[in-house]
């Protein structure tokens, strides 16, 4: 459970003293990703909805600030080999916000993508060295059959005369992996009227985005800690500050 009750403690003194000149509520989380040994991912949250009430004062001009803030990681991994001539990795991170359920008014847009990376990897370079023929095997065989089960791109050699050979297949050594993996923090200002004088449930909710892997890639994502702020604003017709797009 993230840690709201520890955070509303935090800033329970300062909210009677923002009455006056707006107001502000927030809640989060402290659980923060890491990148382990070979750029895998350690900690991070699973909660993906963060969620704020807030209230707000009479009158017209009233707005909200909502900045959602959150650390994401993003791991990509492409291996292409002499059975796999192409890989291809997309993930991201997306983050929305509602206001009271609904995602009407909200500027410039209640959507956000907040980090998202594509990564692929191709050649036909294998196909051109001679280390990276066919590899002999020790398994006996008198058709392609008899390979099938040691994976793909495994056929039966027979030397004639001979009427039994060996299995034959890809040269495991013949191949090109690349990771990457990162982590970055991310902030956005949405922005939403609101009518006046009556409290407001803010959500925020992040979801992992992209296509995904083709065979030989793999993804994987990572968010915390996190933090949804929101603050409370008067906009004043004569201010210059018309929120309009």
């Amino acid at each position: 459970m993230f840690a709201v009750a520890a955070l509303a403690t935090v800033l329970g003194s300062r909210l009677a003293l923002a009455q006056s000149s707006g107001n502000f509520s927030a809640t989060g989380t402290p659980a923060s990703c890491a990148i382990g040994t070979g750029g895998s991912f350690s900690g991070g949250t699973g909660v993906t909805l963060f969620s704020a009430d807030i209230s707000t004062s009479n009158g017209s001009g009233v707005t909200l600030d909502i900045r959602p803030s959150l650390v994401s990681g993003l791991f990509t991994d492409t291996k292409i080999s002499t059975t796999i001539p192409s890989a291809t990795a997309d993930v991201g991170i997306e983050v929305c916000v509602t206001v009271d359920g609904s995602s009407a008014g909200i500027l410039p847009t209640n959507c956000v993508v907040y980090d998202e990376r594509f990564q692929q990897i191709s050649s036909n370079l294998f196909s051109q060295l001679t280390e990276c023929t066919m590899a002999p095997t020790t398994i006996a065989c008198t058709t392609d059959a008899t390979c099938s089960s040691l994976g793909t791109g495994f056929t039966c050699s027979v030397k004639a005369p001979a009427t039994t050979g060996v299995c034959v297949g890809p040269n495991p050594l013949c191949d090109f992996d690349l990771i990457l993996s990162t982590l970055s923090a991310h902030s956005f200002d949405f922005v939403v009227p609101v009518r006046k004088g009556k409290p407001h449930r803010v959500e925020a909710i992040w979801s992992v985005i992209g296509s995904g892997a083709t065979s030989g890639a793999h993804v994987a994502s990572c968010v915390g800690p996190g933090i949804l702020t929101v603050t409370q604003y008067k906009v004043f017709n004569n201010s210059g500050a018309l929120l309009t797009f």
